[in-house]
């Protein structure tokens, strides 16, 4: 049967978008419906072709697109599919065309299959139409199902099964991730910088910008949101989710596990700096202990300096303006009450050593038995393979054990890397940091104003300003050294009571 001079679209589908950046499948569907149109003497005027899920809600605006133009113009009653599994695999679109076919009198065409329905169609047309549907929803849902299986056996076996995030790389052939020597010390540094909390996603966005971090695909620039979704990510510490599961991987970590709480902790507690015309050195450093706000900087008669709560949560009465001066100089004070004699550090360095010598021995056995158990787990999984091979076992025995038995394989060489601490290095940072500790009163007088807050920011999380006192939340080992000055900070000179008399001039 031919229409002659009928009008018709084309919708041609695949499934993924592989398939369309391929090109060659919606290309050859697109060929042969329109030798198929011409065949049957219709007239095309429109084609949908795409990448879109069977199932998707989202995905699926073309076929919906195309439903709605063939129900606005009359005049096109035909409708030229592929094959049916091209139309649809689910029962809601089955039902949207029978409408198009019964309300609307239009008629499909399958160009491979060479196949018309339409009113005229008999019941047992329609019956093997309702049964092909079916045949290709239990096609999808076996693919579906067996990918999902798939997946989850290789997400219990330590291996990520999707897309590598930005700072890996899938790697083909052994279908595990690969770290990107390009695009990891960016990410490493990201967390570094977002750990220090001094630095706001947009602010650590331009940096690495700067530095040269680009996209993977288009070369564009690494947006904040991207950013964040990274510092939330276990991956790069040594774990991943999948399916709202944590599963320990086999992959090399980027950073270490307490880096990434340090800065999931930083992320949390510090607010983004305040951008003002000027620059205020301890701005945010502070937080105001009536209320909780950040303390900002603020100028007063255009030339006096000031710090003061910034008020976020609503004015509160007798807040003490403090010029930065006698702010540096509390610091500076606080800084020698946490310093230490070179003798006092000698006596620290010999600790640190002999603990040193203590841990690694005590490393050296647990990786040692953590190695023995990691050569019965493999010996175990061979036996298992030759007992399968000569039939002992049911294959579902077989493959319930050999998961166990791989997913402790990856447990076990996790375990082995993170207590892989190497000694010297861990002396070395320590001899730093002593030497540090010794020569911070000089370092901090020495340093710029506006260099100062790092290492504020290294000697304590938080400081709380009390009127004109100051109590600062010390991180380790500070606290230790200065556990012997019970003290608060007391800023030393003249504080006007009122902020008014500040910045009116009374």
């Amino acid at each position: 049967m031919t229409y002659q001079n009928e009008k018709a679209v084309i919708y041609a589908r695949v499934s993924s978008k592989g398939q369309e950046e391929n090109g060659f499948s919606l290309d050859a569907q697109e060929k042969l419906a329109l030798e198929y149109s011409a065949k049957q003497g219709l007239q095309v005027v429109k084609i949908w072709k795409g990448a879109e899920s069977a199932w998707g809600k989202i995905e699926r605006q073309n076929f919906s697109a195309m439903l709605a133009y063939v129900k606005k113009h009359r005049e096109v009653r035909h409708i030229v599919f592929d094959v049916l599994d091209r139309m649809t695999r689910n029962d809601i679109d089955k039902i949207r065309i029978a409408e198009l076919i019964q309300d609307y009198g239009k008629i499909i065409h399958f160009s491979r299959d060479n196949k018309v329905y339409s009113k005229a169609s008999s019941p047992d047309d329609f019956f093997m139409l309702d049964v092909q549907v079916c045949f290709a929803k239990k096609l999808s849902n076996d693919i579906s199902r067996k990918t999902t299986m798939g997946m989850t056996e290789k997400a219990e076996q330590g291996i990520y099964p999707s897309r590598a995030p930005i700072g890996y790389l899938n790697n083909h052939r052994s279908g595990k991730i690969d770290v990107d020597p390009e695009r990891a010390p960016f990410i490493k540094k990201l967390f570094e910088l977002a750990a220090s909390g001094e630095y706001s996603l947009q602010m650590i966005e331009d940096i690495l910008y700067k530095e040269g971090l680009r996209e993977r695909l288009h070369g564009g620039r690494v947006r904040k949101n991207t950013l964040y979704r990274v510092l939330h990510n276990p991956m790069y510490y040594g774990e991943f989710f999948w399916a709202k599961k944590l599963y320990p991987g086999t992959h090399l970590p980027i950073i270490s596990k307490d880096l990434y709480e340090r800065a999931h902790k930083a992320l949390s507690q510090f607010q983004r700096p305040r951008v003002t015309t000027c620059n205020y050195p301890f701005s945010n450093l502070l937080h105001c202990k009536t209320c909780g706000c950040s303390v900002v900087g603020d100028f007063a008669k255009k030339k006096y300096m000031y710090y003061r709560c910034s008020f976020a949560k609503g004015q509160h009465p007798h807040e003490k303006y403090i010029r930065e001066h006698l702010l540096d100089e509390a610091f500076a004070e606080m800084i020698d009450g946490v310093s230490i004699t070179p003798d006092i550090a000698k006596w620290f360095q010999k600790a640190v050593d002999l603990r040193l010598k203590y841990v690694e021995k005590a490393q050296n056995k647990e990786i040692a038995g953590l190695k023995a158990e990691l050569s019965k787990t493999e010996a175990k999984l061979e036996r298992l393979y030759n007992e399968g091979l000569d039939g002992k076992y049911s294959p579902e025995f077989i493959n319930y054990n050999e998961k166990r038995c791989k997913s402790r394989i990856a447990e076990l060489a996790q375990q082995i890397q993170n207590h892989q601490i190497n000694p010297e290095s861990v002396r070395q940072k320590s001899i730093d940091i002593l030497k540090l500790v010794c020569n911070m009163g000089t370092i901090y007088r020495a340093a710029p104003l506006a260099e100062k807050k790092p290492l504020l920011r290294h000697i304590a999380s938080d400081y709380i300003l009390d009127g004109h006192k100051i109590y600062p939340k010390y991180r380790e080992p500070f606290n230790i050294f200065a556990e012997g000055n019970k003290k608060c900070l007391e800023i030393k000179g003249k504080i006007p009571k009122s902020s008014k008399h500040l910045i009116w001039g009374g």
